[in-house]
C-alpha cells in the first residue's frame, strides 16, 4: 500500500479515474481522469473523456502532463498507472514521451492517496444526473 508520506514531492504522479459511476454530460456519460502528485496529493488536472471513446483522447492527455509540467516546473520521474485502467495506453505513451517510468498498481494500493479525491467526486457531484 503507497502513502504519500512514502514519496518527495514531484517523484511520481499518479494516473487515476476518479468518478466509479458516469458522469453525464448533455446525456452522454463521461470519465474524469486525474493526474496526482504523489507526495502531496496535489491535483495537477483532470481530463474528461466519452466513455464511448474508451479512454481520454492522446491530445487531451498531453495538455493534461503540459499543465502539470506547468505547475511543478519539471517532469515526475515515474508515473503511477492504475491496474486495468482503459487509459493505460495513453499514459504510458505521454510518460515515456516526457521520460517517465511506468509503474502500475491495483487501486487498493493507491487508495491512501486518492481515497479522498475519489470521496469527494462521489459526494460533490451527482454522477446519475446531467452535468449541464
Amino acid at each position: 500500500m503507497l502513502k504519500a508520506h512514502n514519496f518527495e514531492v514531484n517523484e511520481a504522479w499518479i494516473a487515476v479515474r476518479v468518478n466509479k459511476n458516469d458522469f453525464l454530460v448533455e446525456n452522454e456519460p463521461y470519465t474524469i481522469h486525474a493526474l496526482i502528485d504523489a507526495a502531496s496529493c496535489y491535483v495537477l488536472g483532470f481530463t474528461l473523456s466519452p466513455v464511448a471513446s474508451g479512454a481520454p483522447e492522446q491530445s487531451d492527455v498531453d495538455v493534461l502532463f503540459k499543465k502539470a509540467w506547468a505547475a511543478k516546473k519539471e517532469w515526475a520521474k515515474k508515473l503511477i498507472i492504475e491496474e486495468g485502467s482503459v487509459a493505460e495506453f495513453v499514459f504510458r505513451k505521454q510518460a515515456k514521451q516526457n521520460g517517465l517510468t511506468v509503474e502500475i498498481r491495483p487501486q487498493s494500493d493507491l487508495i491512501p492517496i486518492i481515497g479522498d479525491l475519489i470521496k469527494s467526486f462521489a459526494s460533490d457531484f451527482s454522477f446519475n444526473k446531467s452535468a449541464t
